[in-house]
């Protein structure tokens, strides 16, 4: 898979980036070590997506593709744009999201 040279910053939707919180929190609650092994899932999956935007599958209009968080249970759904990765959301992939 072709590398891009420069990775895009990554901006969240504030409900993404609120969804996450609260899911970090919560794990954190029952387990800090879990939860401190989310975050690095989730960050080394960021610059996974950064430098190869196309790798989620897609996942409904406009350009929008999700990307299951290895050994986590949870997607991002997120969109490239001319300048960013715009990260939508954040959600269980136990959840029926309908986009």
């Amino acid at each position: 898979m072709p590398r891009s040279d420069r990775a895009k910053p990554l901006e969240w939707a504030r409900t993404a980036r609120d969804a996450f919180n609260a899911s970090i929190d919560f794990i954190a609650s029952e387990d800090i070590f879990t939860a401190r092994l989310v975050v690095e899932r989730v960050e080394n999956a960021l610059r996974l997506i950064q430098s190869h935007p196309k790798i989620g599958r897609p996942a409904g209009a406009l350009g929008r593709r999700a990307f299951p968080i290895p050994n986590t249970g949870h997607i991002i759904n997120y969109r490239e744009t001319k300048s960013a990765i715009r990260i939508l959301r954040w959600y269980r992939s136990k959840q029926n999201v309908p986009w």
